[in-house]
């Protein structure tokens, strides 16, 4: 009779082996991609190719399947090591741009998403810098005006994004400009004025997070605030990537943001706040979590980790945060008098409705 005990000793050193194995194929694919680097560097192709992240993490979904284990793994694991190469072919190339070269200034490069764009876009292979009093080039648009720029690129926070607005279009050299904020309202009328009166000014918005490193099934709105041909411009930027462009008028985008950022934030956040009127402790609800609250607890968490005055400008500015408020105030009304009632009806039918949201077919 074997010894369990001895099995599972042979079955962990089986797993230190493996371990080791996927350990040396990361290597052995890290020195691959500093190759490919340098090919693209003779080539003078630019570090990042969208397209062929897509179809690595397409092919490795594929696997994943083929294989019989979770896809989401594949794309997880994929997603660190596209990450490392391209930080290791950033870090032993220089970057060549075999397009349209453009001198790029980021208003707010700084910051976390401005940090991004600033990477992406040399990725890219232009020729960028940074505008920001806590660090870059410039400490201002002022002291960069004595450069030509071909883009500026507003990055700065939502508050004081129509006076970075107004400061850009002082700029010589009828540069195209665009913001990249997640509000638009309070730009809308100085964006149209701008375009009317000749500058190649447009609106986008990147829907995803700063640490983002794979773009497959990301997507960029695209807001045209009246010259199309800066809007196509500032598409440009982003076309060659695995990116969806999205167009969103620019009069409704922030009644869009007020479901998909204004409202997912508040269901969060009220999830945290209702666990700590409870007295319910994170750390003992945690190791007996279910699966679903597991799931919410994990969004409510990185919710609550994000930046607050970030998130305050979001429910503040938006003028639409009150029309969401109504709508949840009714629905939450709803809910606790469905599931009050003694019969099930009410309940069963308002579950019927979310249920028709978000399966239509069904």
């Amino acid at each position: 009779m074997s010894d369990p005990q001895h099995d599972l000793d042979q079955l962990r050193q089986q797993v230190a082996r493996l371990d080791r194995e996927i350990l040396e194929k990361i290597s052995e694919r890290l020195r691959t991609s500093r190759l490919i680097g340098e090919a693209k560097r003779k080539a003078q192709l630019p570090i990042r190719d969208f397209r062929v992240e897509a179809s690595v993490m397409q092919r490795a979904r594929q696997s994943a399947r083929e294989l019989g284990f979770d896809p989401a793994l594949a794309e997880s694991v994929l997603e660190s090591l596209i990450e490392a190469a391209v930080q290791t072919q950033v870090a032993h190339q220089p970057v060549h741009h075999k397009g349209e070269h453009h001198r790029i200034l980021i208003a707010g490069g700084s910051g976390r998403m401005g940090a991004w764009l600033r990477q992406f876009l040399q990725g890219q292979g232009h020729t960028v810098a940074s505008c920001d009093p806590s660090g870059g080039e410039f400490s201002s648009l002022q002291a960069a005006s004595a450069e030509k720029w071909d883009v500026v690129v507003l990055s700065t926070p939502l508050a004081s994004l129509p006076e970075t607005l107004g400061q850009a279009l002082k700029l010589e050299g009828q540069p195209l400009i665009f913001d990249i904020g997640s509000l638009k309202s309070h730009l809308v009328a100085d964006l149209q004025k701008a375009a009317a009166e000749g500058h190649r000014v447009t609106s986008v918005h990147p829907m995803f997070a700063p640490g983002t490193v794979v773009l497959t099934g990301r997507s960029v709105l695209v807001c045209d605030a009246g010259n199309a041909r800066a809007t196509e411009q500032a598409c440009d930027l982003f076309r060659e990537t695995a990116v969806s462009l999205c167009p969103v008028p620019l009069e409704q985008h922030d009644q869009v943001m007020g479901g998909l950022l204004g409202l997912s934030h508040t269901i969060n956040l009220l999830f945290g706040q209702a666990l700590c009127q409870l007295g319910l402790s994170f750390e003992k609800l945690g190791p007996i979590a279910s699966t679903t609250f597991a799931k919410q607890a994990k969004t409510a968490a990185e919710v609550a980790a994000e930046n607050p005055e970030l998130y305050h400008q979001i429910q503040n500015l938006n003028q639409c945060t009150p029309q969401v408020y109504q709508a949840l105030q009714a629905s939450l009304e709803r809910l606790r008098e469905a599931a009050l009632a003694p019969e099930a009806e009410p309940f069963l039918e308002l579950m019927g409705e979310c249920r028709g949201y978000f399966f239509p077919s069904s």
